[in-house]
């Protein structure tokens, strides 16, 4: 006979609640035909029965917690959702994105009391301002603080602004799933930051678009610039009920505009002789890592281009982005994924997983720590440090 588990019946209750895990989706995990009732009754503080030690794991595994919490006497104190400042409300998470972020918030504890260990001097610029202060000076001093430039041809935008933030000692973090099983849609939610003087962190939800990312990171750059966590479900220039969102959301996107699309650096694309056209409003868009309807918004709100333009132009890139849409859904899928290496270091942070590794090869961090923060068996961190290093 299997040995019982002996586990706390309101800790195991606590724990599948906050992973957002149904009844009978535990019970599937424990067998395809156990009852919903079989977990109710482990959990119920007069339960008749206890699971196995077995059975245990198995909803360890799917809750995302370490088994031995199950034994503990009290619950354990534990992060807390990001405030969600769009939805005011955080009933709408996904056990994704519940999974991510708890995941993220360790991995930032843990770096926040690392630096300070090392005496870290505090981020100037973290907590900086207020959404009482002047947007066009807390946009320029994000562009100047991090050294932004207007961008050649052929360089990137989100990976240019990405390598900028994380040189000023910001880490950013990228991922579409918690695992193959539990996809984090972009549409409830785009990224999110836990703004910290030490260790800063963003994620950005790699699941959007490539201009939907790099707002949603210069939106989470001025949540930090005014030290306040937060999600980010929408961000952009054209959303909806933009004068009805909280105040800290209206701040962080007016800045966000400004510091992506300042209007010194967006002028000269529009001064061109002859008529402006679909092909101008492209190069500035690939220049700025935007789409062509941010890019036309924003010219429009600084009187750039008259009005009647504006809305020939947007009919133009909407029938572009459709066209566009469907090609790419043209598109034979790949049938192999990308590098493991690329995906743990994007989902760590480039910055996090090599500060890490540098950590354990001085012997400031044990092999099974720097394993549980990033996720690699220490049998691979050999490959990984070659991957990072290259």
């Amino acid at each position: 006979m299997a040995q019982k588990a002996n586990i706390n019946r309101e800790i195991l209750r606590w724990a599948r609640k906050t992973a957002r895990i149904s009844l009978e989706k535990a019970a599937k995990t424990i067998s395809k035909t156990a009852r919903a009732e079989r977990i109710q009754d482990w959990e119920s503080d007069d339960g008749k029965e206890f699971p196995s030690i077995k059975q245990a794991e198995k909803l360890a595994r799917l809750y995302r917690r370490p088994v031995e919490i199950f034994y503990l006497q009290y619950i354990p104190r534990d992060f807390k959702p990001l405030k969600d400042f769009r939805r005011n409300r955080d009933e709408g998470l996904s056990t994704g994105i519940i999974f991510m972020m708890r995941e993220v918030q360790e991995k930032q504890e843990w770096l926040s009391n690392f630096q300070r260990a090392r005496k870290q001097k505090k981020l100037n610029f973290a907590g900086k301002y207020t959404v009482k202060s002047p947007v066009e000076t807390v946009a320029r001093d994000i562009r100047e603080t991090l050294g932004i430039k207007t961008l050649k041809p052929d360089i990137k935008p989100l990976r240019y602004w990405i390598d900028h933030a994380e040189d000023k000692g910001i880490y950013v973090a990228l991922s579409s799933n918690f695992h193959s099983r539990l996809r984090l849609d972009s549409d409830t939610m785009k990224g999110f930051v836990i703004a910290d003087s030490f260790a800063p962190f963003v994620f950005l939800n790699s699941d959007d678009w490539d201009h939907g990312q790099l707002f949603t990171l210069v939106h989470e750059l001025v949540h930090i610039w005014i030290g306040v966590s937060g999600i980010c479900s929408e961000t952009g220039i054209d959303v909806p009920d933009a004068d009805r969102i909280h105040i800290v959301e209206k701040f962080c996107r007016a800045v966000s505009i400004a510091a992506l699309l300042p209007e010194e650096n967006l002028r000269p694309f529009f001064q061109v002789k002859g008529d402006l056209t679909l092909r101008h409003i492209s190069k500035a868009a690939r220049t700025f890592g935007v789409s062509n309807k941010d890019i036309l918004l924003r010219a429009q709100d600084l009187k750039l281009i008259p009005d009647e333009t504006v809305n020939s132009l947007h009919r133009e890139a909407a029938i572009a982005w459709k066209e566009f849409l469907a090609k790419e859904a043209r598109k034979p899928k790949s049938s192999g994924g990308p590098n493991y290496y690329l995906l743990q270091s994007r989902r760590n942070s480039r910055a996090f997983a090599t500060l890490v590794m540098d950590a354990h090869k001085s012997g400031r961090l044990q092999g099974p720590e720097a394993s549980r923060l990033l996720n690699v068996k220490e049998a691979n961190f050999g490959k990984f440090r070659d991957f990072l290093f290259k």
